[in-house]
């Protein structure tokens, strides 16, 4: 066999310099898009650990692998207890079934499942909403939100109507003695009771710095609508709110009252210099508003109110590093 010419050896060394000058462009670009995921999970991390829920990863038979948490997050047992472990197993008896009856929905074709629960702190008894997604075949998420403070709300209600039925009934009685004053009487109890409950039916919680959420359970009148109008206006300049988080997940049916009280909300919010995120709107409301033909003057419509937060946040972060 001859020997490689001098033209084919300069051929073959410019061939092994352009693969390696093509190696190294890929290297770089590999890495470069490795760093912008680093980066990422990093902004990501730090959203998570600015919210006040709890973050599990889990596989399908419970065991934990990751957590995320806030510094003033609480935790039931501390970390190095229930890492590796099945959260069934780590949890009392009671919360422990409702664990495995919720990995069992999530593990379906639902891929999802949702459930309350409380645990005794020692110090107190804390209430927790658990929402649980499946991200991959053995792969799920937890989301774990404090709700004592709306349990006890929920609770201070539920006196607050057992205090005004004893009322009402006991005003009844006395008024059965005197008949021409009955219907007067009676009528008052029953405004009392209605201002009452309309004055908790729009609650305006804080989320965070310059965000809230309105979450609205039951019908929306033209008289609910008017004092929801009032009660978000009046929160964003008090608050001087960036975002309003609107959830209407309790809300069962949209009428055409309700469709122009949500579109006021919206464009009323937008004159403010604030921004309106529509959160929970189901399958058979948003086929109503589409039929209705309502206009909310550009505001972001998100599935649920996890959802509606985690937008906000991640956009108030943005605004301030601006």
């Amino acid at each position: 066999m001859e020997d490689p010419t001098l033209a084919d050896l300069r051929a073959e060394n410019q061939r092994l310099r352009d693969d390696i000058a093509r190696l190294e462009r890929e290297a770089t670009e590999a890495q470069r898009t490795v760093e912008d995921r680093l980066k990422l999970a990093t902004a990501l991390e730090t959203i998570y650990r600015a919210v006040p829920d709890l973050f599990f990863q889990l596989r399908l038979d419970g065991t934990i692998t990751n957590y995320i948490a806030s510094p003033t997050s609480s935790l039931y047992v501390p970390s190095e207890v229930f890492l590796g472990k099945r959260m069934q197993d780590v949890l009392p008896p009671d919360v422990a079934a409702l664990t495995v009856q919720a990995l069992a929905e999530t593990a379906g074709p639902a891929g999802k499942a949702r459930m309350e629960y409380s645990l005794d702190l020692g110090s107190s008894i804390e209430w927790y909403e658990a929402r649980l997604i499946r991200t991959g075949d053995d792969e799920l998420i937890i989301v774990v939100r404090n709700m004592t403070e709306q349990h006890d709300h929920r609770e201070a209600v539920m006196r607050l109507n057992h205090e005004l039925e004893a009322r009402v009934h006991e005003r009844t009685v006395a008024l059965e003695l005197a008949a021409a004053e009955t219907a007067a009487l009676q009528q008052q109890v029953i405004d009392a009771q209605s201002a009452t409950l309309q004055a908790l039916s729009t609650p305006l919680v804080p989320i965070a710095r310059h965000v809230v959420a309105v979450p609205l359970i039951g019908d929306v009148d033209a008289d609910r609508a008017g004092r929801m109008l009032e009660a978000i206006l009046a929160g964003v300049q008090e608050r001087r709110a960036a975002f309003v988080l609107l959830d209407v997940t309790g809300v069962p049916r949209v009428d055409t009252v309700a469709a122009r009280a949500l579109g006021d909300v919206a464009r009323a919010v937008k004159l403010l210099g604030a921004e309106l995120v529509l959160t929970g709107i189901g399958p058979d409301v948003a086929r109503t508003i589409v039929d209705l033909g309502a206009d909310f003057g550009g505001a972001r419509t998100l599935p649920s109110l996890e959802h509606g937060i985690a937008y906000a946040m991640q956009s108030a972060s943005k605004t301030r590093r601006a």
